[in-house]
C-alpha cells in the first residue's frame, strides 16, 4: 500500500516544471495507476503547465481513471478556450470515458464548438453516453485495457468493418465503432483495413 506521503512526493514531481518531462510523465502514470482522491487532485493541479502534451495526457489519465471527482476540473478545461485544442479535446473525451450522464448538457453545448476537434470529440462523447444509457451496460472489456471513445461494433467481418470505417456518409460514432472493432480483432486484414482509414 502506498502512503499519502508517497502519493504527495509523486504529485510534487508531476507539478514541478523544473523536473524533466519523462520524470513528470512517469509520475502522472503512477498516479493514474494508484487512483483515489489524492491522485486525482495532484493530476488536476498540473493543468496550468505550459506543455500541451503533458496537459493532454493529464486529461487522458483522468478519463481512464473513471473517477467522477475529476468531472469539475475536466469541465473547466473543456470550457477554457485558453487551453490548447488538443487539451480541450482530450478533456471532452475524458468526460465521455468517465461515463456519467450528468455531463451530457455540458458536452452538448460544445458539440458546435468553433474548434472542430473539440466539437467532434464532444459529439462522440455524447453518443457514447447515450449508447451507455440505451444499452444499460458497459461495452465489453477492451483487450487493451482502455476506455475507448466508442464501443466496438458487434460486426466481426473485416470487409464490412472496413466499409463502415471508410464510409464518410456514416456518423463519426459508427465509424469509430468499426475502427475499434478492427483494432480488437487484430490480424493482418484488420490492420490493412485500419491503414486504409
Amino acid at each position: 500500500m502506498v502512503t499519502e506521503e508517497e502519493v504527495e512526493a509523486i504529485g510534487r514531481t508531476l507539478v514541478d516544471a523544473a523536473q524533466p518531462l519523462p520524470a513528470r510523465f512517469r509520475a502522472l502514470f503512477t498516479l493514474r495507476n494508484l487512483g483515489g482522491p489524492s491522485a486525482v487532485a495532484w493530476i488536476s493541479r498540473a493543468f496550468g503547465d505550459s506543455s500541451a502534451l503533458l496537459k493532454h495526457e493529464l486529461a487522458y489519465c483522468l478519463g481512464q481513471m473513471r473517477d467522477e471527482a475529476a468531472i469539475p476540473v475536466l469541465i473547466g478545461v473543456l470550457e477554457d478556450t485558453s487551453q490548447e485544442p488538443m487539451v480541450r479535446h482530450e478533456a471532452g473525451e475524458a468526460l465521455g470515458a468517465i461515463g456519467n450522464p450528468d455531463v451530457l448538457d455540458v458536452l452538448k453545448r460544445h458539440c458546435s464548438d468553433p474548434v472542430v476537434e473539440v466539437a467532434e470529440t464532444c459529439q462522440l462523447a455524447v453518443r457514447r453516453l447515450e449508447w451507455l444509457q440505451e444499452n444499460n451496460q458497459e461495452p465489453g472489456a477492451s483487450p487493451y485495457l482502455s476506455v475507448d471513445p466508442a464501443p466496438p461494433a458487434e460486426e466481426t467481418d473485416v470487409t464490412e468493418l472496413r466499409r463502415a470505417l471508410l464510409d464518410e456518409s456514416r456518423s463519426l460514432f459508427d465509424r469509430y465503432r468499426a475502427m475499434f472493432a478492427l483494432r480488437n480483432l487484430g490480424g493482418q486484414a484488420a490492420v490493412l483495413a485500419l491503414a486504409d482509414g
